[in-house]
C-alpha cells in the first residue's frame, strides 16, 4: 500500500505540534514562579538567593522576573502562533542563559537537556515563523490563489 502526503501538510503540522508543546512547557515552567514573585515574600527570597548568591547576577530578583516573564510571555505567544519569532527568540535566549549560566554542571543531565532542547526547538520557530496553523499566517500571510495552495494529507 502507498502512502502518499504533502510534505509541506506535514510540516505545518508538524510546527503546530511543537509550538503547541513548546508554548505549554514554557507556561507550566514559569507562571507559578512568577505569581510568586510578585506575591510572595518567600520565593522572592528564594529566586534572590539563586540569581544573586549562585548565579550572580546583579539585581537578582528583577532579573529573575525577566527570565520567567520571557518564559511565561514566550509561551503564551508562542501557542497561538501571534508574534513567533519575537516569542521564540525571548525563549531561546532565555533557554541558552539558563544552558550556560544554571545548567552546566552536576544537574546537567537533567535541567540542561532540557533548556537545550528548548533552545533548539525555539530556533525552529525563529528560522520558520509559526506556520501555516497561527495566527501570524492568518493576520500576515500573502494571499495566495486558494487553487494552488491546497495541502492534501493522505494516509
Amino acid at each position: 500500500m502507498k502512502i502518499a502526503y504533502n510534505k509541506t501538510a506535514v510540516w505545518n503540522l508538524l510546527l503546530l505540534l511543537i509550538r503547541i508543546w513548546l508554548g505549554y512547557r514554557m507556561i507550566t515552567a514559569s507562571y507559578s514562579s512568577v505569581t510568586g514573585i510578585l506575591s510572595s515574600p518567600k520565593e522572592r527570597e528564594f529566586f534572590i538567593k539563586w540569581f544573586g548568591t549562585e548565579l550572580h547576577y546583579p539585581m537578582p530578583l528583577f532579573m529573575a522576573f525577566l527570565a520567567k516573564g520571557s518564559e511565561l510571555a514566550g509561551g503564551i505567544f508562542l501557542i497561538g502562533g501571534l508574534f513567533t519569532r519575537v516569542a521564540a527568540s525571548l525563549v531561546a535566549f532565555t533557554m541558552f542563559m539558563a544552558t550556560v549560566t544554571a545548567n552546566l554542571g552536576a544537574d546537567f543531565n537533567i535541567d540542561g537537556g532540557f533548556t537545550i532542547s528548548y533552545t533548539l526547538f525555539a530556533l525552529i520557530f525563529i528560522v520558520w515563523g509559526g506556520g501555516k496553523y497561527s495566527l501570524d499566517n492568518i493576520f500576515w500571510a500573502k494571499k495566495t490563489n486558494k487553487a494552488s495552495s491546497k495541502e492534501i494529507l493522505v494516509v
